[in-house]
């Protein structure tokens, strides 16, 4: 069921699946991206083993409340807090928070500052801080050569049409994946073209890099993360390079630290099975 919930001061979009009564999951998506770049057969799958299932557009994302930067900047700290205020709307008193890429370092910043109001922390092809804010140089593998010429050529060159657009997401994509299987340009066309029409991507996420950068390194933090962890990592992620979730894992006390051999980062249907059956684990069976 969609809806749209008063949280933080915000409007924000989100989609439930399941029944209330059981225990809450949040999905919290990436660096620009939508709640509708988590696969619905996913959040029904979770679902269907006895979870309720958010996923939700952050701020300054698809149909959610969208904010000028220069003049209300924000951190993820804002956005752990945005998450917070939504399960408040919501009247779910505590979660299991699921956060991908930057939707990890979300889940983070949650469970540093409202820990209160998390039952575990799961974090998928996601890092603690990959930038050392005193030298700006990666911390741990950089990104893949393609990832950045990518990133170099959109800013430069911005795609001037829906199609344009779609076309230059997909490729991004298509260098996201790994060799679990085949890419499904097809399934991934139809999330982005959805996600183009529901909002500026570019806008998300220029203001959401914005927000990366204004935010604390968390690095010498999450050592006192005390929720239940989980780190999912792919082998052949070459954005946040496995070695990113590795760390995180190694610098959480008690986490477990799994990895899924040929997935990038990304969400591949055949990992599905692997990646439900580890939260649904991890959230108590």
């Amino acid at each position: 069921m969609e809806r749209t919930v008063d949280a933080n001061g915000l409007r924000i979009w989100c989609e439930t699946f399941g029944k209330p009564a059981d225990p809450a999951v949040l999905l919290i998506m990436g660096l620009g991206a939508q709640g509708v770049a988590w696969p619905e057969p996913l959040c029904q799958r979770i679902a269907d083993n006895g979870r309720y299932v958010i996923r939700y557009d952050q701020r300054d994302v698809g149909l959610s409340s969208s904010v000028d930067f220069e003049t209300n900047p924000y951190t993820f700290t804002d956005l752990a807090a945005d998450a917070v205020g939504l399960l408040t709307g919501l009247e779910i008193a505590a979660a299991h928070v699921v956060g991908a890429s930057m939707g990890g370092m979300v889940a983070q910043e949650i469970a540093l500052e409202y820990s209160a109001r998390m039952l575990s922390m799961t974090c998928i092809m996601s890092t603690a801080e990959p930038i050392d804010p005193s030298t700006g140089t990666f911390r741990g593998a950089v990104p893949d050569p393609r990832i950045v010429a990518w990133q170099t050529e959109y800013g430069a060159n911005p795609p001037q049409s829906a199609q344009a657009r779609v076309d230059s997401v997909v490729e991004l994509a298509r260098i996201n994946a790994g060799t679990l299987e085949p890419f499904d340009e097809a399934a991934q066309r139809m999330i982005i073209e959805l996600e183009d029409k529901r909002g500026d991507r570019a806008a998300a996420a220029a203001n959401h890099t914005k927000a990366a950068l204004a935010s604390r390194d968390r690095a010498g933090l999450v050592s006192s993360i005390g929720v239940p962890t989980l780190v999912i990592h792919g082998t052949e992620d070459v954005m946040a390079p496995p070695d990113h979730g590795a760390a995180l894992a190694s610098a959480i006390a008690g986490s477990t630290f799994l990895t899924i051999e040929g997935m990038g980062h990304e969400l591949p249907a055949t990992a599905f099975h692997r990646i439900v059956t580890a939260i649904i684990d991890h959230t108590g069976g």
